[in-house]
Order: structure tokens, then C-alpha cells, then sequence
């Protein structure tokens, strides 16, 4: 039996099997390191290997990309006649205009009338594009060229939204179009995110599935898994979790990202944790860990110790001690059994930067809220226990998912499913950030975001009533962090953005803490009050079954590698 969990092309005729649960025990077993083979075993089930059995090694974690073969070599004469900048001209102009908002239309003809010369001259301006749940503000590099291909990148990422526009993308050679992008900008992480933001959208197609894959992708979006660019290997993650159609049925839209479990896992999932950033946010730099207190950036040297193991995981802990999204690093690995989903969407302090002139049609909490209940479902949130992460808008969002869920059939199970809320910093009853930027409309131009946000505003009075009913019919656990420190938000202007009185929900648990605005969702280490509060929240809410501790403690005892090998070809995976 060991023999054969072991031998090559055993362990690939299992990963290949007619029967799914042997084929996913023979891919995990497949994807662990296998110290005793060589570069040609692993060619061999690289050229021997099915689509399906490769995606499902891309998405295995610590998975040897010696099993992915290189992508197709692009033709270099047909290279050499069409440039990028052409190819993409082309392909936009050949793009349907329909079923695209007015900004996608604007921005599409913008891109194409683009000029390598116009970005030459003009290194310091501002690119922006908007789009159905997109909006970017992109500033030029330095490199005109590869300025030039984000642009047509951005409008590319807006067709992809659509999903007649996806079919027509693949079949004007979008596919290796991309390709050539990623072989000439294999060294900007910015390009490659952007590129596979695009493959992700189309993956969300089945029809699309074999175009991607004979276009070599995989073993690209593979390497891109591996990346330390967080950007990039979360839309590399997602694109590769829309192909596992072996795995799961489960559909993960632009703007929905699954930071743990980081591809296939044997280990059960008890509940979502759903984290939803607020205005000028993003779906992981507003997570990032905050600034350090002193003790933090001058820590005390560690007391000479005899024990070489104790000194080693000491310097192991100050080396984890900054991260750069703290939910992937901190909450992933106290809560291991927990899915943790961050999701983007396109906000705006001010319309002054846009230069669509249909920009203000858009970006209201009502319209937003259908869209992204659709994408969270369509990603399977409602089918486990839920804990809500939301820092100032993004808790407002969250009440209008809630109340719409409540109200809607299919829906229903996201808000059924709900055992608890996090605001950061919510704007309950407004803003004070909504007054400023509507004194200095003539220079701002406050986005319909920001209008929405004013103090006392009807808008928020009524969908604060409704939440509150939602939350004493359901007995709904919440937990606020108030700021108490002014942000200065320009113009020489310091306020407190939401005032202690409009981030208190009159509901739950509240503590007000001493940080501004923007860093009152960024705990500044492991340790801290912030972050000890909302592990305690989330773990208080969740409970773990018997089962599942009695694992865990298991795996702690059994940490034989032969022991190991004993019971995986069994199919016993502990924890399932």
C-alpha cells in the first residue's frame, strides 16, 4: 500500500480516477514532496497529466511546479508585425458596446485613443477609469509602454465584467494577447494582477474553461499562487478556484477573494469570515497591519537562552511580527477551520478626479448591495455561519446586504446565516467627512457616496432603524470600535471622520479606541486589544464541534510523517 502512494504513475492513475473521492485523495497525495524523485518523474506526469488533475495540483498547497509544463511559445513573426499596443486597439474596437455602463463605453474609446507619444509627455497625470463595480485611478509609470498596457488592461478588466463581452474576448485571441503581456512584463506585479484579474473574470465561464487551458495558463497561474504579491496571487487563487470545477461548484466574481484556505484543503470549513472595506478602501490594503507602537519597533532584545529551538521560534516570531494583510496572516491561523473572504468593490471621496461625465449615475448603497449579495452567494456565503469584518462604509453596505437578504428567497440564508457583526468605525448616523466635503463642493464634487454619509442623514436614519429590528429579532451579536483620534483628511483639516455617538450602534459590545480613521481597522500587532477583541468575537460566535477539537488534537499528537502516510491512502483525513 505504501508503495503505491508513492510510485509516479500509480499515484497519477489514482488522481485520474473515474471515482471523484479517490481522485482527490490521489491529487493530495500527488502534490506532497516527494524527496525521492527526479526531474523526470515529475516531466513525465507533466506531459501524462489531464487538465483536471493539473488544476487541481495548481491549487495544493506546496505543490513542486516541475508538474506544469512551460506555456506554448507565441509565434515571433506574428510578434513582431502586431505590436501589443495594436493588438489591444484592435481587440477593444472590436469589443460589443452593449450591456456595458456609459463609463465602460467612455473609458474604452479613451484607451484607444491613447498614444504612446501623449504618455511620453505626460508622466505625472492621472489615468481614471470607472466601470461597472470598477473604478481605478491609475498613476502613469514611468515606463510609457507599460503605462500604455494598463490602460488597455483597465478596459479590458471592465469587457471581461460582461459576460457576452468574455466569449468574444477569447475568440479575437484576448487569450494570447494576455499571454504576450506576461512574457513582456513578466517583472511588473501591477501588469500580471491586472492580466489575471482578466483570466479570473473569464474563468467564471465554464464554456471558457478548455480555451483557458489549452492557452497554457495554469502553469502561469500556478507560479502567480506562489507570488509574494498579495494582489496577484489572490486573482491567480480566484481564477484557479473558478477552473477547479472538480472541487467545488462555487463561482468567485470579480472582487471576491478567498484569503484562506489558499486552494484545496481536506481540513472542514465551520463558517465564513467575511471582511468588506470602506470609502477609498481596498480588498487588502485597508487589512494591512497599522503602524508600530514603540514597543514594537524597538523590541527588547531576547535573554540569552540555552534552548537553540526556543531562540529560533523567537526569531521566527519577530520576523512574522509586520504583515501586510493581517486577516490571511493572524486570523488564519487562530481560526484554521474558518473561510476568510475579502471583497472589493469601487468607492470615491470625490468625483473631481473623473473624467467620465456619467460617473455620478453610479455608487449608491441600494444598487451596490444587489451586486455584491449576488457575488457573495454565487461564492457560497450563506451556506455556513457568517461573522461580517467592516470598517467605516463597509459596514453600511453590510446593513443593506442584511436587510435586502432578509427580504429575498434566495438570498435568505446570508442573513440566516449571520452569528454576528464587526464595525470598524461604521457611520451609523453619518459623517462629518460628508459636511467638509460638502463646504468645499466647488472643489471636491463629493461623490454620491460621500452625500450619503452626511450627519442625520434620512437615508441612514431608516436603514439604521431596520438593522436594529434585524438585530433584536435575530439576537444578532455586534461589536463596534469607535475612533477617538482626528484624521486629517486634506485641505489642513483634522477631524474625527465618524464621531464616537455616530459609530455607536446603541447595540452590542462598543469600545472607542485611541486611532483616527483610517487605522482603526489595522491592529498594530497579534497582541493588541483590536485584534485580541475581534479573535475573542469571532471565536465566542463560532462554535467548533467535538469532532473537530478531538482532530485538532489528534494532528497535534500525530506528527510522524510514516504514521501520516498510514492513514491518508485509508482516506482518513482528519478533520473530515
Amino acid at each position: 500500500m505504501s508503495h503505491v502512494w508513492k510510485d509516479p504513475k500509480s499515484l497519477l492513475k489514482k488522481a485520474q480516477s473515474a471515482n471523484r473521492e479517490v481522485r482527490l485523495l490521489g491529487v493530495a497525495a500527488l502534490s506532497k514532496k516527494h524527496t525521492s524523485w527526479h526531474d523526470s518523474d515529475y516531466r513525465a506526469i507533466a506531459q501524462a497529466c489531464d487538465s483536471r488533475t493539473l488544476i487541481g495540483l495548481a491549487r495544493s498547497p506546496d505543490c513542486d511546479l516541475r508538474f506544469f509544463l512551460s506555456p506554448p511559445i507565441l509565434c515571433q513573426e506574428q510578434d513582431q508585425k502586431v505590436s501589443i499596443e495594436a493588438a489591444f486597439m484592435k481587440l477593444l474596437a472590436s469589443l460589443p458596446r452593449s450591456n456595458v455602463d456609459r463609463c465602460t463605453q467612455y473609458f474604452t474609446l479613451a484607451a484607444m485613443q491613447q498614444s504612446k507619444k501623449a504618455m511620453a509627455e505626460d508622466q505625472t497625470g492621472w489615468i481614471v477609469f470607472g466601470g461597472n463595480a470598477l473604478s481605478f485611478v491609475a498613476t502613469l509609470s514611468k515606463i510609457p509602454e507599460e503605462a500604455l498596457d494598463q490602460v488597455y488592461l483597465l478596459a479590458l478588466i471592465s469587457h471581461s465584467e460582461v459576460s457576452s463581452h468574455c466569449e468574444e474576448i477569447v475568440k479575437l485571441a484576448g487569450l494570447q494577447l494576455l499571454m504576450r503581456v506576461y512574457q513582456a512584463r513578466e517583472n511588473s506585479p501591477k501588469i500580471l494582477s491586472h492580466v489575471a484579474q482578466i483570466i479570473a473574470n473569464l474563468a467564471a465561464h465554464p464554456s471558457l474553461h478548455d480555451k483557458i487551458i489549452q492557452a497554457g495558463w495554469i502553469s502561469v497561474l500556478a507560479k502567480w499562487m506562489k507570488s509574494k504579491h498579495l494582489p496577484l496571487s489572490a486573482q491567480a487563487s480566484r481564477a484557479l478556484a473558478n477552473l477547479d470545477r472538480d472541487w467545488s461548484s462555487e463561482t468567485f466574481g470579480n472582487g471576491v477573494y478567498v484569503l484562506h484556505p489558499n486552494g484545496r484543503s481536506s481540513e472542514p470549513v465551520l463558517a465564513d469570515i467575511v471582511f468588506v472595506h470602506g470609502l477609498s478602501g481596498g480588498a487588502f490594503y485597508t487589512w494591512r497591519q497599522g503602524k508600530p507602537t514603540e514597543e514594537d519597533a524597538s523590541p527588547e532584545p531576547a535573554a540569552p537562552t540555552e534552548d537553540a529551538d526556543e531562540q529560533k521560534n523567537n526569531e521566527n516570531k519577530k520576523k512574522e511580527k509586520f504583515v501586510w494583510c493581517w486577516p490571511k496572516s493572524w486570523l488564519a491561523r487562530d481560526c484554521p477551520h474558518m473561510r476568510i473572504v475579502t471583497v472589493s468593490y469601487d468607492t470615491q471621496i470625490t468625483d473631481w478626479a473623473s473624467k467620465c461625465p456619467y460617473e455620478g449615475e453610479k455608487h449608491s448603497l441600494a444598487q451596490r448591495s444587489g451586486e455584491m449579495l449576488r457575488k457573495l452567494h454565487d461564492a457560497g456565503v450563506g451556506q455556513r455561519p457568517i461573522i461580517w469584518v467592516t470598517h467605516s462604509m463597509g459596514g453600511l453596505l453590510v446593513k443593506q446586504m442584511l436587510i435586502d437578504a432578509s427580504q429575498s428567497e434566495t438570498m435568505a440564508t446570508v442573513m440566516g446565516e449571520t452569528k454576528g457583526v464587526v464595525f470598524y468605525s461604521t457611520p451609523h448616523h453619518g459623517s462629518s467627512l460628508a459636511a467638509y466635503s460638502q463646504q468645499a463642493k466647488y472643489l471636491l464634487y463629493p461623490s454620491t457616496e460621500v452625500k450619503e454619509l452626511s450627519l442625520d442623514s434620512p437615508v441612514l436614519r431608516n436603514l439604521h432603524g431596520r438593522f436594529r429590528a434585524l438585530v433584536q429579532t435575530h439576537q444578532l451579536p455586534v461589536l463596534t470600535f469607535g475612533e477617538s483620534i482626528p484624521t486629517n483628511i486634506g485641505l489642513s483639516v483634522k477631524t474625527l471622520v465618524v464621531p464616537p455617538l455616530s459609530a455607536n450602534p446603541g447595540c452590542g459590545e462598543f469600545h472607542e479606541m485611541p486611532m483616527d480613521h483610517q487605522n482603526i481597522c489595522k491592529p498594530h500587532s497579534h497582541n493588541s486589544l483590536l485584534y485580541q477583541l475581534t479573535l475573542r468575537f469571532v471565536q465566542q460566535n463560532i462554535s467548533m464541534p467535538l469532532s473537530v477539537a478531538l482532530s485538532e488534537k489528534l494532528e497535534e499528537l500525530l506528527q510522524d510523517p510514516e504514521e501520516e502516510e498510514i492513514f491518508y491512502p485509508l482516506g482518513m483525513s482528519f478533520g473530515e
